[in-house]
């Protein structure tokens, strides 16, 4: 079946380090995924969990997820289907499974060959909720009337509550709210430990990342804290939210000033992934995304 494909040898996958950031930006802001997982800040923060590397092939940017074992839709130009199963053989050569995840849908519909090399697989687990910026910062409309009805309860309840940007010392206070619900969480999963794993590296390398934040402060404490970076030229990735459940409204207080404190910076942002989990699905659908970035997993086809 693959007789008329020449095989490269993929260069060597190298860890992700810091010093690569530049190398990442020049790709994402040329060519504009719109998916969380190619956000340099995330690849960086969960690279020991998911034992990230990455490699240049053909002028593409090639990142490989070591746990999932997938290789990530290369960032460059556009690959045809022949090219993106010569690079399935060549991280099969390279001891290496031949999966490329990410495959945007529109891609896959242009591209109905690739059924003949791969088995096509669509997992909505994964989409990325992709909002407007200006709707989550007015929140006009019957559809988000209880989250603004929501918002306003809290600005009653606490009118001497601020928001803060993320200075080194309100950072410290917001790990000390992301120990506590760490502490707190009656629910201990694999996912949780990782992700607060995730949340302490953010803040250990915040500024080399280029990370940003804000927080809402009552009485001094940290209640909800959210941290984000820019994706692309038009939208802004959530890394991290956090919030103080007790405070009733808080969680959509942060969702709303967030978004007000990025309208000048994007148009769009992405809130990431629901993993499935029922009450992290229903909260984004609850937001009323604008799309949901829909991708597919190419799983390599023997012979």
């Amino acid at each position: 079946m693959h007789n008329n494909i020449q095989t490269r040898p993929l260069p060597e996958f190298k860890p992700v380090e810091l010093k690569d950031k530049s190398t990442f930006d020049s790709f994402t802001f040329a060519w504009n995924p719109m998916s969380c997982e190619y956000s340099f800040a995330n690849l960086f923060v969960w690279r020991n969990i998911y034992n990230n590397s990455w490699t240049l092939f053909q002028e593409r940017l090639v990142i490989h997820d070591g746990v999932e074992g997938y290789t990530l839709m290369p960032l460059g130009p556009a690959m045809e289907p022949v090219e993106l199963v010569d690079l399935s053989h060549a991280a099969v050569a390279a001891g290496k499974s031949g999966d490329i995840a990410l495959v945007p849908a529109d891609y896959v519909k242009a591209n109905p060959v690739l059924n003949r090399y791969y088995t096509l697989i669509q997992d909505p687990d994964f989409d990325d909720y992709l909002y407007s910026t200006r709707a989550l910062a007015e929140l006009k409309g019957k559809k988000l009337h209880k989250k603004r009805n929501l918002v306003s309860q809290f600005n009653r309840q606490y009118p001497d509550a601020r928001i803060q940007e993320l200075t080194p010392s309100v950072r410290h206070l917001c790990l000390d709210l992301a120990e506590r619900l760490n502490r707190e969480n009656k629910t201990v999963s694999r996912t949780t430990i990782e992700e607060h794993r995730a949340v302490n590296e953010a803040f250990s390398f915040f500024e080399p990342l280029g990370l940003e934040g804000i927080a809402i402060l009552v009485d001094g404490v940290v209640r909800a804290f959210a941290v984000f970076s820019p994706l692309n030229d038009s939208t802004y990735d959530i890394h991290f939210e956090k919030s103080d459940y007790d405070f009733k409204g808080i969680s959509q207080a942060i969702n709303q000033a967030t978004a007000v404190h990025l309208s000048n910076k994007c148009s769009l942002i992405n809130r990431e992934q629901d993993l499935g989990i029922p009450g992290l699905r229903h909260a984004k659908r609850s937001y009323e995304p604008l799309r949901l970035v829909k991708t597919f997993a190419l799983k390599l086809k023997q012979g």
